[in-house]
């Protein structure tokens, strides 16, 4: 069963390269999408709790509990599975727009773009406007910096 460690948040190639305006544009599908996002994580959340509830106290001996805590974990479990089908597809949804998701709950998104002859990322979390921040590929949100009118161009 997939879990968090086999979500994807970002492919391993730009496919384009975003202006301030491009990245801009998609910030309302954005914020649609994280809000999507919300109840599924909380969910998910419960239906963790749910599980490891019945692990902890049936062990490896889940085969042995009664029937309707069998088949109540077996819904747990269908339903995680269906949610982390449906929360990839929210990310891939993001991905097809050729940015990378870097944190989801804080809703945390890097646009490729250039700056001068350098590849960085303009940087955007939810909430926020608009794109006002950037960072070098490796600079991560720890590294941004303010948009300027000169960085812009």
């Amino acid at each position: 069963m997939g879990g968090p460690a086999d979500i994807r948040l970002h492919s391993d190639l730009p496919d384009r390269m975003f202006t301030v305006d491009e990245a801009n544009a998609l910030i309302p599908a954005l914020e649609e999408i994280f809000l999507r996002l919300d109840p599924k994580f909380a969910r998910m959340r419960e239906l963790r709790e749910l599980t490891d509830d019945y692990e902890a106290y049936y062990g490896g001996g889940i085969g042995e509990a009664l029937m309707v805590d069998r088949d109540t974990y077996a819904l747990y479990v269908r339903e995680r599975s269906d949610l982390d089908r449906s929360i990839q597809a929210d990310i891939d949804e993001v991905l097809a727009f050729g940015c990378e998701v870097k944190d989801l709950h804080r809703g945390l998104v890097d646009f490729p773009s250039r700056m001068g002859n350098e590849v960085v990322y303009l940087c955007w979390q939810r909430g926020e406007k608009g794109v006002g921040w950037w960072h070098t590929l490796r600079g991560g949100f720890a590294g941004r910096k303010p948009l300027t009118p000169q960085t812009e161009r």
